[in-house]
C-alpha cells in the first residue's frame, strides 16, 4: 500500500509525539486547545491518544489534506523544525482538491462575491477609513485563538506568526499584528474578499458575516 504525504505527515506527528517526554503534557494541552473544536465532553473525555485526537478533527472538518493547520500547531509545540519544514514542503507543492485563487476568489466563492456585489461592497479600494479600522477592531477582539488559522489562510509566512507568538501575550495583540502584516502586502483591490473567505476557511463565518455588515452600516 502506498501511503498519500498527508497520511505519513499524520504518522510521523503521531511518532514524534508519542517519543517526546511530555507527551502526556502535550496531548492534554492539545485536547484544551481544540476543546471548542471537539465540541463533546464525551469525546473530549475518550480522546486519550494524539491518534485519536486527529481522527476527531478530521470528522468535525478542522483537519484535512487541504488544511493541515492542527499538525503545524503539534509540530510547533514539539520544537521540531525538520517536521515544520516538512509541513511548510507539504503545503508548498499541495494541490487542494478544490484549487483556491486568493486574488480571483470570486471562482471559489460566487455566493460571497455576489453578495458583496448585491450589497454595492465591489468597489474595495476606496473604503473608508472607519470602516476599514472597524473592521480590522472587530477581528481583533473576537478572533481569539483562531488568529494562528487566520493567519496561515491569509498566507502569512510561518517565520511571521512564530515571530509575532513569542513577541505577544495577548491573542488580541498578536491578532492586530497579523491583521498589520496582512494590510501592508494584500491586494487592494480583492482585500475584502481575501479576508473572508480566510474567516470562513478558519471556522470563523460569524466573523465574515460581522465584517460585510460593518461595510453596509452608515458610518
Amino acid at each position: 500500500m502506498t501511503y498519500s504525504e498527508y497520511t505519513k505527515l499524520k504518522q510521523q506527528i503521531v511518532y514524534n509525539l508519542g517519543k517526546s517526554e511530555n507527551h502526556h503534557h502535550l496531548l492534554l494541552k492539545l485536547k484544551e486547545f481544540y476543546r471548542d473544536d471537539i465540541d463533546s465532553e464525551r469525546r473530549f473525555e475518550l480522546v486519550d491518544t494524539i491518534g485519536k485526537l486527529l481522527k476527531i478533527l478530521e470528522i468535525r472538518d478542522v483537519l484535512s489534506e487541504d488544511n493541515i493547520g492542527p499538525l503545524k500547531e503539534i509540530a510547533r509545540r514539539l520544537n521540531n523544525d525538520e517536521l515544520l519544514q516538512r509541513i511548510s514542503d507539504y503545503e508548498m507543492h499541495h494541490v487542494p482538491r478544490e484549487y483556491i485563487n486568493y486574488y480571483a476568489i470570486e471562482n471559489k466563492q460566487p455566493t460571497i462575491k455576489k453578495e458583496m456585489e448585491d450589497r454595492g461592497m465591489n468597489n474595495q479600494f476606496s473604503v473608508p477609513l472607519a470602516k476599514k479600522q472597524e473592521i480590522k477592531r472587530t477581528i481583533i477582539e473576537e478572533i481569539g485563538k483562531y488568529w494562528r488559522d487566520l493567519a496561515r489562510n491569509l498566507k502569512i509566512r510561518e517565520i511571521t506568526i512564530e515571530d509575532i507568538d513569542i513577541k505577544h501575550d495577548k491573542q488580541s495583540e498578536k491578532a492586530k499584528e497579523m491583521l498589520e502584516a496582512f494590510f501592508e502586502r494584500c491586494d487592494k483591490q480583492r482585500w475584502l474578499y481575501v479576508l473572508c473567505e480566510a474567516l470562513e476557511k478558519s471556522r470563523r463565518k460569524d466573523l465574515s458575516k460581522s465584517i460585510q455588515e460593518i461595510m453596509v452600516m452608515n458610518m
